[in-house]
């Protein structure tokens, strides 16, 4: 059983915020989460992987939600945190400039979904995630 082990967003100053629980927004992510002075419309999901810093994404990407085990989420595919449900509305894609994508080497980040909530409501570290 996957469960949600951390929360992490960045305020409209720019500061990073690590957080036990947070406000969805239906149609979007996490209410007050900015990237670069801009409200973020969805959340980023990474997964409790150590990442290669050799990856161009390693550190350009923060993730907003991390689970603590790897799942395998669909575009299109509908889940829960908690009990709010949620769309995997995009994956992160890849770059060719990537030394690990020229070298065919494993990336973490390839596992990586961007989501939207559904509706509006709380999530909370420990949160059970059900597919």
């Amino acid at each position: 059983m996957s469960r949600l082990i951390k929360i992490r967003l960045e305020d409209v100053s720019g500061n990073e915020l690590d957080l036990k629980e947070v406000e969805v927004v239906k149609g979007g992510g996490i209410k007050g989460s900015y990237k670069k002075g801009k409200e973020l419309l969805d959340c980023a999901v990474y997964f409790d992987e150590p990442l290669n810093p050799k990856g161009l994404c390693s550190k350009r990407y923060k993730y907003n939600i991390l689970l603590d085990e790897k799942l395998d989420l669909k575009l299109g595919q509908i889940f829960k945190i908690g009990q709010i449900n949620f769309e995997v509305v995009r994956k992160k894609e890849c770059f060719k400039e990537c030394i690990l994508v020229q070298d065919g080497s494993y990336c973490p980040l390839r596992s990586a979904v961007f989501i939207r909530a559904i509706q509006d409501g709380v999530i909370k570290i420990g949160d059970e995630i059900k597919l």
